[in-house]
């Protein structure tokens, strides 16, 4: 089966992002992505920004989804500027399908410091956390490299 999809039945994103899921507030909506609070935040300010067409994860990317992965970050820059009053440091970027509890591209977006136990913490770690940045570039590398 193909692991780019319009959507996934039975994906909980899927049903988040076409608007199924009624209890899940929207703070960014648009024709490609859509975000919304964690409901599990691991900072002071976490949201997610995920893809409307399902994606299972960041390994199955390919070149047609660079211009996604930079309207994603785009979205979490602008999000993360308005909702950082503070000014803290900031995180983006994606977490391995073993350790993500949903198999739907989405991005983390976080205000540092965490605010979760140490394991959790473990996450976000340069080893486990992939950074959105290097995320994009890792990809038109390898498109470009073939």
């Amino acid at each position: 089966m193909d692991t780019i999809q319009k959507s996934f039945l039975g994906c909980p994103y899927c049903n988040i992002a076409s608007g199924k899921e009624n209890d899940t507030v929207f703070i960014y909506d648009d024709a490609q992505v859509c975000a919304f609070q964690d409901p599990n935040p691991d900072s002071e300010t976490h949201f997610l920004v995920l893809s409307k067409v399902h994606i299972h994860d960041y390994n199955s990317l390919t070149e047609k989804d660079i211009a996604l992965l930079e309207h994603m970050q785009a979205i979490g820059n602008k999000l993360l500027d308005q909702a950082n009053q503070k000014k803290l440091p900031t995180k983006m970027g994606f977490l391995p399908t073993s350790f993500s509890r949903v198999n739907h591209l989405h991005m983390q977006c976080l205000t540092l410091p965490l605010k979760c136990n140490w394991m959790r913490k473990l996450l976000y770690t340069p080893f486990i956390f992939f950074d959105s940045h290097d995320l994009v570039e890792e990809l038109k590398e390898s498109c470009y490299n073939l």
